[in-house]
C-alpha cells in the first residue's frame, strides 16, 4: 500500500520546530503581543517585517496571489516568514491569527542582532527561509503578476530582471486566456507587458528603476561614508562584501541589474567549491546575497557608476557618481565590475536581442521554447552549461552546439563528456552564426565555417541554415570597466594592470613601496602616504 504524499507542514527543514534553547536567548530581544482569532498579523505588501514566534495558538498563511489559498499554519514554536524577513522586501504572503494567539515579535531592525547572537537558530532560519521560497516558487501562482508576449524583448527583460533579483512573480502569455482576463480586469492597456505589483498598482513596461521601486527591490544609496565600496555583485563582489562586513567594515554593494553576474544566467554550477551536486547561478546569488546581509552589508541594484573622483590628498574619501543622482564617499573601492558578454557579430541579431538571441541561459528563457530546437553559441563552460541545461530540460528538442574551433581546450572535460554522450545536441565544429533570420521572432540562423582572417573579400565558403527558435550566445566578454579614468595602465583587451603588471606597467607613481597584489597605478595616489586609500580591481568572476 503506497504512503499518502507528505505535506507541506511535514518538511521539517523549511518548518522546523525551534527548541526551548534557542528560544531562550531570543526572549530578550522579543516583545509579547497578542492577536485574536481571524485578526491579520501581518499582510501582503508589507516591508520590514518583523519576526513573530507562536508561543500559543497559530498564524496561517494565506497566499493572496492565488486567491488567498492556504499555505501552512504555525503552530507553537514555529516562525512565521522566508527569506523577505532578511531582504527587508514587501512580504509576499498574508499572516492571520488562528485561535488566540500569543507570539514573541522581534523587530526587524534587531534581526541581524539575532542572527549573530544565537548562531544555532541562526543556522536553522537561514536554510528554512530557501527551502520555504522554494516550497512556495513551486506552487505555481506568486507574488507580482506579468502579463505581455513571451517572445517579445520588453516582456523578457521584466522577467530577467525579476528572476536575478529573486522577486516572486507569475507570468501570463498575453494570449492566453487568463493572460486575456486580467488585461480586462485591468482596463486593457495598450503598451506591454503589464505587472501588477501590489492589488490594483500598474506599471505599464516601466525602466528597471521604477520596476524595482514597484517590487520592492530599490533601496537607496546610501548618503554617509562607507568604508568599503564594491561595484560589481558578481561571485567576486559578494564574496567580498560578506569577508569585510563579517570584519566590521561597513559595506555596500553597487550592481547595474542585480545579484550574481555572469554566474546568475547559469543553468547549473557544478565546479563551485562546496557544492557537490550543483547549484543554479539563482541559487547562488540567493545564498550569498543572504549572507553578506547576515552580517549588515547592504546591495543597491540596479545602479551604475557613472564615474569615479580618486582621492587626491590624505583623508579624503574617492568620489562614485551614481546614475540615481548619489554621490557616494567610500575610503577604499574594489572594483569587481567583470565584463559584458560579447553581442553576437552576425547580420540582423540586434533586432533579436531578448527576442530569440539570449544572453544568458536560465528557467525564464527555457520555458519560451519549450518542445522547439534551439542554438548554443559558444565553446566555454556557460556554453556546455546551456546545452546541457536545454537538453536536459526537453528531450524532444534538437540543441545546436556552434563552436568555432575544436570542442575541449575551453571546457571542462566533464562537460565535454556529456555533450558528447547527449543524443539530442547536434555538436557543430568549426562553425559559426554569419546571418540570423526571421519577421517578428527568431527563426533560423545561417551558419558558416570559420575563418580567423576573414574580411569583407573572404569568399563565403558553404552555408547551412538551421531551423530554430532560440540562440543562446556564449562567445566571452570584455572589461566591464569603461566608465574609469583613462589614464589607468591597461592591457591590450582594456583590463587594469593591479600589482606586479602596474609595476612593470612604469606607471606607478610611488617611490617608497611597490604596489600590493589587486592595487591599481591611480596616477592620483597621494605619494607620500605608506598606506594610501587606494583602488582594487578583480579581473575574474566565477561564471561555473
Amino acid at each position: 500500500m503506497s504512503e499518502a504524499p507528505a505535506t507541506i507542514e511535514e518538511n521539517e527543514i523549511a518548518f522546523p520546530q525551534l527548541l526551548a534553547s534557542e528560544l531562550a536567548p531570543l526572549r530578550p530581544l522579543a516583545t509579547s503581543c497578542t492577536f485574536e482569532d481571524g485578526e491579520t498579523v501581518f499582510q501582503a505588501g508589507d516591508a520590514d517585517l518583523d519576526l513573530f514566534v507562536v508561543e500559543s495558538g497559530a498564524i496561517e498563511i494565506l497566499n493572496p496571489s492565488d486567491n488567498n489559498r492556504h499555505v501552512v499554519t504555525h503552530g507553537p514554536g514555529a516562525f512565521a516568514g522566508d527569506i523577505d524577513l532578511l531582504t527587508r522586501r514587501p512580504v509576499i504572503v498574508t499572516g492571520v491569527a488562528r485561535g488566540k494567539t500569543k507570539l514573541m515579535r522581534v523587530a526587524s531592525a534587531r534581526l541581524r542582532e539575532v542572527l549573530n547572537k544565537v548562531p544555532q537558530l541562526s543556522e536553522k532560519m537561514l536554510i528554512a527561509v530557501q527551502e520555504r521560497r522554494r516550497l512556495l516558487s513551486e506552487a505555481g501562482v506568486l507574488g507580482l503578476k506579468v502579463v505581455g508576449p513571451g517572445k517579445c524583448r520588453d516582456t523578457t527583460v521584466v522577467r530577467e530582471f525579476l528572476f536575478k533579483n529573486f522577486v516572486p512573480f507569475t507570468w501570463y502569455e498575453s494570449t492566453s486566456e487568463e493572460g486575456k482576463r486580467l488585461l480586462v480586469s485591468w482596463g486593457s492597456p495598450q503598451k506591454s507587458p503589464v505587472i501588477e505589483v501590489r492589488q490594483g498598482e500598474l506599471l505599464i513596461n516601466p525602466p528597471l528603476r521604477e520596476l524595482a521601486e514597484g517590487a520592492g527591490v530599490w533601496r537607496h544609496c546610501p548618503v554617509e561614508q562607507v568604508d568599503l565600496a564594491i561595484v560589481g555583485a558578481g561571485p567576486a563582489g559578494m564574496t567580498a562584501a560578506v569577508y569585510a562586513a563579517s570584519e566590521g567594515v561597513s559595506t555596500v554593494v553597487l550592481d547595474r541589474l542585480g545579484p550574481g553576474g555572469q554566474a546568475a544566467g547559469s543553468s547549473k554550477i557544478e565546479n563551485f567549491i562546496g557544492f557537490p551536486s550543483g547549484l543554479s547561478g539563482a541559487e547562488l546569488a540567493t545564498r550569498s546575497v543572504l549572507q553578506l546581509l547576515k552580517f549588515g552589508a547592504r546591495i543597491v541594484a540596479p545602479v551604475e557608476v557613472e564615474k569615479i573622483e580618486p582621492a587626491t590628498k590624505p583623508g579624503d574619501c574617492h568620489l562614485l557618481h551614481l546614475d540615481c543622482g548619489t554621490k557616494l564617499r567610500a575610503r577604499t573601492v574594489l572594483i569587481a565590475a567583470g565584463v559584458r558578454w560579447r553581442k553576437l557579430d552576425a547580420a540582423g541579431a540586434e533586432r533579436f536581442e531578448s527576442a530569440g538571441i539570449h544572453y544568458a541561459c536560465t528557467s525564464v528563457e527555457a520555458m519560451l521554447y519549450d518542445k522547439q530546437d534551439v542554438a548554443i553559441v559558444g565553446a566555454g563552460n556557460s556554453a556546455g552549461q546551456a546545452a546541457m541545461f536545454m537538453a536536459d530540460c526537453c528531450r524532444d528538442r534538437k540543441v545546436h552546439l556552434l563552436v568555432r574551433n575544436k570542442l575541449g581546450p575551453g571546457m571542462s572535460e566533464y562537460l565535454v563528456g556529456r555533450i558528447r554522450a547527449a543524443s539530442n545536441i547536434v555538436l557543430h565544429e568549426g562553425m559559426e552564426v554569419s546571418a540570423v533570420h526571421g519577421q517578428r521572432r527568431l527563426e533560423a540562423v545561417t551558419i558558416r565555417p570559420f575563418d580567423p582572417k576573414r574580411n569583407d573579400n573572404t569568399p563565403e565558403g558553404p552555408t547551412e541554415k538551421l531551423p530554430i527558435a532560440a540562440a543562446f550566445v556564449f562567445i566571452g566578454a570584455e572589461p566591464g570597466c569603461g566608465w574609469l579614468p583613462e589614464a589607468l595602465a591597461r592591457d591590450t583587451l582594456g583590463y587594469i594592470f593591479t600589482g606586479v603588471d602596474a609595476l612593470r606597467s612604469g606607471k606607478w607613481p610611488l617611490k617608497d613601496r611597490e604596489p600590493c597584489p589587486l592595487e591599481n597605478d591611480d596616477p592620483r595616489h597621494p605619494r607620500r602616504r605608506r598606506h594610501p586609500r587606494r583602488i582594487h580591481e578583480t579581473r575574474g568572476i566565477c561564471s561555473g
